[in-house]
């Protein structure tokens, strides 16, 4: 074993020194020397200059121990603590080579010691490190700067120069891809242009994201023999810059998944350098140590893992979000089921106190030639008829009942319609005030929908002239169509000064209103009641301030559905003998008053028992009844005429029609149905059709 030994030129224990054997190694000191190699042994006499010279020199290196020799007299009587031995130099040869090589294995273990310390001290400075980077990843809930973020602690932990992120993107054939993401560098501008690569061995990324191996590269312009990739040299030639040493690990999820590949590029030994130019890279670049290799699939898998979790994240809110959204439809839906149900109760008091003015005016018109009471009546007809449509339109927001069979709609045919409908509102109007609009059509081919186009165009408008009432000073509507699965999607989407969240709950209340004596509150509840009733839904965003947008899913039409074929009018059938059931006096006199000078044998009833009473007794053509009496119900009057008389037709008039379905009356056993308050004429067309030989 070679023992290194130390002492100042000119000492006197130069002569023991030389008596060494020759596995000791002298190293003579000179007066400016403030270094010394290590581990070491310095052998000093007995004297202050030459132990303070070599205290200095221990004190900058921890590897290196003081043996002091000297006569007896001349050794101090309290030792130092840092010398590690006093030898008096009458010792024999043998004896004090022994301490000298005593005290270099000492340095020796001294020198492992500071070693080791200084790389637990690294590994705990590093582990703090990861730890620190594994806290900001998962904390970071936004995925643009989480990617950021990863790519510049990777470079701090490595002291790389600069650096590219790509994560592996599935196409839907199967097949992979890595799309470029991020990129960095700290002494050259660093262009970002988004491309992607396929993953295989043509490229360093492509490879590393194939194979799942670390990568590290001392030269990247010197490929490893046998490598299939080549460097791309593009981006060095339009930055100038050098790309030499590379560090490329993939982003691997706990199961072993490749999510992404992380690119190291020239590491550094001062991590604050900065480049000016190729040459310095050239020279100064340095290869990334091993240890980095780990720190970086370190970062690597923390890095893997915070996307992973991310991507969970963003999928829980978004199922938060649609439950939430469900949740608040159902309540919506419930409440506005309520409104309904109140409304239809109203509605049908109305309609009967409606039918009887509005049948007793028609009746008195058909009476009388006078001009001025012609006239008054006329004004009672039209306000009886304008309060029938107001009653109709508070109902179409809760009813059940399809007027006409659904056919298929083109829906972007239905909004370049709509658009046209609107235009005198949102261009001619606006222009003659002063006030500009526009108005975007943004559709995508998409499939038909089953439904109503004349609902569904009542509908639109309805929600675009509500949209031109939120922009009094101008703006922007913006009407889109797109495919959802089994549904087509169609925004309407305007810049106007948005709703406040209490607002939006309550808009499709009816009477609800936020434009004073301006609006119905009706508008809103119309356009709701006709998406549901087509199996539909009606999502609204909105901010004060930053617009609205109307979200309506229809169900794609199933099969092609034919527009019903018009009616040809049937002829009359004077004679007919019809039976009239209905529990309000008014009504039944206009009705029995009307059919009788249609030239009608009528026959009227109070209930329904007193009704089938009568039926059993005689033989009537045709059976009229309302829906809501004490006693038996229309229903019951029905299925009684069906059971005992499956061909004599029934006509349900009842004010409750707009809340009934063309399926449930046929399956009660219900032939023809009139909607109170009705005009005369619609009820003799529905007579004539009713007593049409089948």
């Amino acid at each position: 074993m070679i023992y290194r030994v130390s002492y100042f030129a000119g000492a006197a224990v130069a002569r023991l020194v030389a008596r060494l054997p020759d596995n000791y190694h002298r190293v003579t000191l000179g007066e400016a020397t403030d270094a010394v190699d290590t581990p070491a042994v310095i052998l000093v006499d007995a004297v202050i200059d030459q132990l303070e010279r070599a205290l200095v020199l221990k004190r900058r290196h921890a590897a290196l121990e003081i043996v002091v020799l000297g006569d007896a007299s001349s050794l101090p009587a309290t030792p130092s603590e840092h010398v590690y031995a006093y030898l008096v130099n009458t010792l024999p040869a043998g004896i004090i080579a022994q301490a000298l090589a005593n005290a270099f294995l000492h340095a020796q273990l001294r020198e492992e010691q500071e070693r080791t310390k200084a790389h637990l001290e690294r590994l705990t400075a590093e582990s703090q490190k990861l730890n620190a980077i594994g806290i900001a990843l998962s904390a970071e809930r936004d995925t643009t700067a989480l990617l950021g973020l990863i790519l510049s602690k990777a470079r701090e932990i490595t002291q790389a120069d600069a650096g590219s992120l790509y994560l592996v993107e599935e196409e839907p054939e199967g097949s992979r891809q890595l799309r470029f993401i991020v990129v960095q560098n700290d002494s050259f501008p660093a262009p970002f242009e988004g491309s992607t690569l396929p993953v295989d061995s043509q490229s360093v990324a492509g490879h590393v994201a194939l194979t799942g191996e670390v990568l590290n590269l001392q030269d990247a312009y010197a490929a490893l023999p046998g490598t299939p990739f080549e460097i791309d040299r593009k981006y060095d030639g339009q930055t100038s810059y050098r790309t030499k040493s590379m560090l490329v690990v993939p982003m691997k999820t706990p199961d072993g998944r490749t999510i992404g590949v992380l690119q190291l590029i020239n590491c550094k030994l001062d991590p604050g350098r900065r480049f000016g130019t190729r040459e310095e890279i050239e020279r100064e670049a340095r290869p990334f140590p091993a240890r980095f290799e780990d720190l970086a699939c370190s970062v690597a898998s923390q890095a893997a893992v915070a996307l992973e979790n991310n991507r969970l994240y963003a999928e829980l809110r978004a199922a938060l979000a649609k439950v939430e959204a469900s949740q608040r439809r159902i309540v919506q839906a419930e409440r506005l089921r309520a409104l309904g149900e109140m409304a239809g109760g109203l509605a049908h008091d109305f309609n009967n106190t409606l039918a009887v003015v509005l049948g007793r005016a028609q009746l008195l018109l058909n009476q009388t030639d006078d001009p001025e009471l012609r006239r008054q009546l006329r004004v009672i007809e039209e306000a009886a008829t304008e309060g029938a449509r107001t009653i109709r339109r508070i109902m179409e927001f809760a009813r059940k009942r399809r007027d006409r069979p659904f056919q298929s709609v083109e829906l972007n045919q239905l909004i370049r319609e709509v658009v046209e409908l609107t235009r005198p509102r949102w261009k001619d109007d606006a222009e003659a005030r002063g006030i500009s609009y526009e108005v975007r059509v943004e559709t995508a081919p998409v499939p038909p929908v089953a439904g109503d186009p004349y609902e569904l165009r009542e509908a639109l408008t309805n929600v675009v002239l509500n949209a031109l009432d939120a922009m009094p000073r101008g703006g922007q509507i913006t009407l889109a169509t797109s495919g959802e699965g089994d549904h087509v999607r169609c925004v309407v989407a305007d810049t106007g000064v948005g709703m406040t969240e209490e607002v939006r709950q309550r808009m499709f209340e009816p009477f609800f209103t936020t434009k004073g004596e301006k609006g119905s509150g009706l508008g809103l509840s119309v356009m709701y009641g006709i998406i549901v009733r087509h199996g539909g839904e009606v999502d609204v965003e909105s901010r004060p301030g930053q617009g609205t947008a109307f979200t309506i899913r229809l169900p794609v039409a199933r099969e092609p559905v034919a527009p019903p074929a018009p009616l040809a009018p049937a002829p009359p059938r004077p004679g007919a003998r019809v039976l009239v059931i209905d529990d309000e006096p008014h009504v039944r006199a206009i009705l029995m008053e009307t059919l009788t000078r249609d030239g009608y044998r009528v026959t009227v009833s109070g209930d329904g028992r007193e009704g089938i009473t009568r039926f059993d007794a005689e033989t009537f053509d045709l059976v009229i009844t309302d829906l809501g009496m004490p006693g038996l119900t229309g229903w019951d009057v029905a299925h009684h005429v069906k059971r005992q008389r499956p061909r004599t037709p029934v006509v349900l008039v009842t004010g409750w029609g707009d809340r009934l379905s063309l399926e449930e009356i046929q399956e009660r056993g219900v032939d023809f149905l009139v909607s109170k308050p009705f005009a005369l004429d619609q009820v003799r067309a529905v007579v004539r059709r009713a007593l049409v030989p089948r």
